[in-house]
């Protein structure tokens, strides 16, 4: 019987991988000002997506979005708390985005609906 038991624990230690891993936040840490929102609809040219900024604490898994413009780009005013595994985020709404932190650059991609039309947007932030 505990051979048995040992040969489950072992399968379960094994198969578990890397992709299963928690979230790799330690990168999106910190203040960002949103400079770009790429996607299939249209702004006004004097659009400053400036007046955006989010802060990652990742201590206690939790962003805080500053709207400072009529706009509400990427979420809500205030804080929201995310998740995920490996490169995606998720919001308790639903939403999920992937990113991707280059230096100085932080590109927060949302997870489109193949159900749904022109519903791709990303958010590329600047430190």
């Amino acid at each position: 019987m505990k051979l048995k038991l040992v040969a489950v624990l072992f399968l379960l230690f094994i198969s578990c991988s890397d992709d299963d891993r928690v979230i790799d936040d330690l990168a999106l840490e910190g203040d960002w000002v949103l400079s770009n929102v790429v996607c299939y609809c249209g702004f006004e040219e004097d659009v400053d997506f400036s007046l955006t900024t989010i802060n990652f604490d990742s201590s206690r898994s939790m962003v805080t979005v500053t709207n400072e413009s009529e706009y509400a780009f990427f979420r809500e005013n205030g804080e929201h708390f995310y998740g995920g595994q490996a490169n995606r985020i998720n919001f308790s709404d639903g939403s999920v985005y992937f990113f991707e932190t280059r230096g100085e650059q932080l590109t927060l991609t949302y997870e489109d609906n193949p159900d749904i039309a022109d519903d791709e947007v990303t958010f590329v932030f600047t430190r």
